[in-house]
């Protein structure tokens, strides 16, 4: 099994047990009538946000591919977050900060993962490269100690 088949399943289960605690508490069972809609959407977005932001950790070679996760990972914990603030009656003003600061946490992490990779880093970025002026120059170098050599 892949390490893809765990993130799924672990989102999957979280949307369900999210799911699930919501209706036992429409249903009014006694250790559930506290749960609320954002309740709910703190298990879903919250375990989905830390389940892509620990894949994203785990993604190998692709730097874009660990970015989107990472940008995707800070929405869902930032929608997790506005969803504690519901739920726990905090102040609204709260929201805006609290979620500024997470977002320069990802951003900090993006760089910190990635190594600070551009994305489209190319050939020319590596040691030993020669551009396309430096390649024409020794072939015509070599064409000329070749044709020297036959002389």
């Amino acid at each position: 099994m892949s390490k893809n088949f765990f993130l799924k399943l672990l989102v999957a289960l979280s949307f369900l047990a999210a799911a699930v605690f919501f209706f036992l508490s429409v249903l009014e069972v006694e250790p559930f009538t506290e749960f609320s809609a954002a309740w709910a959407g703190v298990i879903f977005a919250g375990v989905s946000g830390l389940a892509l932001l620990f894949s994203a950790i785990g993604t190998s070679n692709s730097t874009q591919l660990k970015k989107l996760k990472l940008f995707i990972s800070a929405g869902l914990l930032a929608v997790a977050l506005v969803c504690v603030i519901l739920a726990l009656a905090l102040p609204k003003n709260w929201i805006v900060p609290l979620i500024l600061i997470l977002l320069g946490v990802m951003l900090v992490l993006s760089v910190v993962i990635t190594g600070g990779k551009k994305w489209d880093e190319g050939d020319n970025h590596k040691v030993g490269y020669k551009n396309y002026y430096q390649r024409k120059a020794e072939e015509e170098a070599k064409k000329k100690d070749q044709s020297d050599d036959q002389e």
